[in-house]
């Protein structure tokens, strides 16, 4: 049995041997034994089976091949009935009361005053009746056979988790890198505005110095024909009199002109950006998740949450609407909800033109309004979002403190169904193409063509995009990224295709207008691993990664649907 269990169990270490050479043992050298003898009963090494061989050449060896017959080394039954505690103490004892193997120190130290303590024997005996022992064998080797399974998996774990950290590194030394050009771009911008006003107000300095010197040169030449004129020459003296009340005007309105009097340059700093960093505490936030996209997702005990605009709404609206001769506002039709942090959601309504705020018991904490309807919306960063909209504009919202803000805007030609992020990538779709662009939206960095394309998600590792299309291609369409978009690896079909999302886990949801159900797919987009239906069309969904919630948001409803899951 000490065989098989060493033939199924690789993580020993190398230099215990349940079978050593007996010669090299008695000499003090720990050699595995590669036979065993049945007329001397003693193991040998390679070396020491050639001696063997010649000195007893009638003698029967088994070899490694005949191990099962080998009988049990003295090192395993030493090691096996050896006190794990005291290791240089054998098992004499056993304590039914904590049900341990004991030693005479372990009965001395900790065994003392209980009242079930017998000896070795008597406990095998009881044992040995019950029948337990004939299974011990089959257990052990597939308790061997699953802690190898586990050491297995856990080293390509650590493969993975070394990569991840690599890549994970590299992407903060690059957002530092960003954030460092970003200042720098500042300094330069503040720079030239100090040099602007510099160069202005110096050149302005320099024209009045000249003038002084002008004026200098005019008052001497005045005074020297006064001084060269004839005392009878009364027309002389008339034309300097007015030459000098003529420069002394210049001369009195030069002297009121202070505007570049005592002037000093001092710099006033956006303390705001210091204290915002000082606040923030670090680049951004480390999450670890799991990369399962194949682990099923199961809902149950499902709520409704009210999210709808209303006439008595105390929102004060930030962008008219024209709700068509009605003071109620329209039924909302949610297209995008995204997780934020601190537990808080950001849902796009295409219906009222608006984003709403929610807690994490899903009350609507603030609302943004927006000039046109959106059409879908991804996360950017633990605060902010990207928002694409029909008339093709994509806006950058950033929540802080309850209040969204617009950071930027991007206006896209043509582009205006889906979109995509991860890092410094882009993804927009409009009815033929999906376009990877950089993170200024100017760049275009690859496209390929996409029959129909309406929304996208990308994988949490950014290396795989998945598209959704309407008409007769109705379907999720898989497409890979190797620095630049791969033609289509997968595409499934589905009934309405609509809004699609990737959970932290790798997890691909789709809505289904068409058949009222939320599908999840493999992550090749080949498969559906399972679905599950909804009472109306949805229109997105979102899986958080926080509490497990799955919240579902539908085509002319004023509810979203939050579902656990398991």
């Amino acid at each position: 049995m000490a065989d098989q269990i060493q033939t199924q169990v690789q993580l020993a270490s190398d230099c215990v041997h349940d079978f050593l050479c007996s010669g090299c043992d008695d000499s003090g050298l720990p050699i595995e034994a590669q036979y065993f003898c049945k007329g001397c009963l003693r193991y040998y090494c390679e070396n020491c089976n050639v001696l063997h061989s010649q000195l007893f050449k009638n003698h029967v060896v088994l070899g490694r091949a005949d191990r099962p017959e080998w009988p049990i080394a003295e090192v395993t039954l030493g090691s096996i009935t050896q006190c794990e505690q005291h290791p240089e103490e054998k098992i004499k004892m056993f304590c039914k009361d904590h049900s341990k193997l004991c030693c005479v120190y372990c009965l001395h130290s900790d065994h003392r005053i209980c009242k079930q303590v017998v000896r070795i024997e008597d406990a095998s005996k009881v044992s040995h009746a019950e029948g337990g022992f004939q299974e011990l064998s089959e257990n052990i080797l597939s308790r061997c056979e699953k802690i190898n399974s586990q050491h297995i998996d856990m080293e390509k774990q650590l493969e993975t988790l070394q990569s991840s950290y690599d890549e994970t590194l590299a992407e903060i030394a690059s957002f530092q890198k960003k954030m460092t050009n970003v200042v720098e771009k500042l300094g330069h911008c503040s720079t030239s505005e100090l040099e602007t006003m510099y160069t202005c107000i110096k050149g302005t300095c320099t024209n009045e110095i000249q003038l002084h010197t002008e004026l200098h040169k005019r008052y001497k030449r005045i005074h020297k024909g006064l001084q060269s004129m004839q005392q009878d020459s009364e027309q002389l003296a008339f034309i300097l009199c007015r030459k000098y009340d003529i420069l002394t005007k210049e001369t009195d309105a030069l002297y009121e002109r202070k505007d570049n009097r005592e002037i000093n340059f001092r710099f006033q700093p956006e303390t705001s950006m210091l204290q915002l960093l000082s606040e923030i505490g670090s680049l951004g936030k480390i999450q670890t998740y799991r990369n399962k996209p194949y682990q099923v997702i199961k809902v149950s005990d499902l709520t409704k949450h009210d999210i709808g605009d209303y006439a008595d709404t105390d929102d004060p609206p930030t962008a008219t609407r024209d709700y068509a001769d009605t003071d109620d506002p329209p039924t909302a039709t949610i297209i995008g909800i995204c997780e934020l942090a601190e537990s808080q959601f950001i849902i796009a309504d295409n219906s009222n033109k608006n984003a709403k705020l929610l807690d994490h018991s899903f009350k609507v904490l603030s609302r943004h309004n927006f000039p046109s309807s959106p059409n879908q919306m991804c996360n950017v960063s633990a605060y902010s979002v990207a928002v694409i909209f029909n008339d093709c504009a994509l806006q950058f919202i950033r929540v802080n403190n309850q209040c969204m803000t617009v950071e930027r805007i991007i206006q896209f030609k043509g582009c205006r169904y889906g979109i995509g992020y991860h890092n410094d990538d882009i993804f927009v779709t409009n009815a033929r193409e999906i376009y990877h662009f950089d993170i200024a939206g100017r760049k275009m960095k690859s496209k390929i063509a996409v029959a129909c394309a309406r929304k996208c998600a990308v994988s949490p590792d950014g290396t795989t995009i998945y598209v959704t299309t309407e008409n007769d291609g109705n379907s999720c369409i898989t497409l890979k990224k190797a620095g630049t978009l791969q033609p289509p690896s997968g595409e499934i079909k589905l009934s309405r295709p609509d809004g699609v999302h990737v959970t932290a886990n790798g997890q691909v949801l789709v809505c289904c207008r068409g058949s009222k159900e939320i599908v999840q797919l493999d992550s090749e987009g080949k498969e559906i691993l399972a679905r599950f239906s909804v009472s109306r069309a949805p229109r997105c969904v979102c899986l958080s990664k926080e509490n497990g919630m799955l919240l579902v948001g539908f085509n002319n409803s004023d509810e979203i649907h939050v579902f656990k899951t398991t």
